[in-house]
């Protein structure tokens, strides 16, 4: 499953678009690929919106 999320960076918040790995009802597990590594992070729920697949989305 794909979506986006709001992931942050230092001072920068940067809307990403991630692999969903686990959802669960107050976060998601999330993967995203930054500079050919690849990131796994949890965030709130809230920060994710379900994309169904990798090319959709913003």
């Amino acid at each position: 499953m794909w979506g986006l999320a709001w992931l942050r960076f230092g001072d920068a918040d940067i809307r990403c678009r991630v692999r969903v790995r686990r959802w669960t009802e107050d976060a998601v597990g999330v993967e995203v690929e930054v500079g050919g590594d690849t990131l796994r992070c949890w965030v709130w729920q809230g920060a994710v919106q379900r994309t169904g697949d990798r090319a959709s989305g913003g």
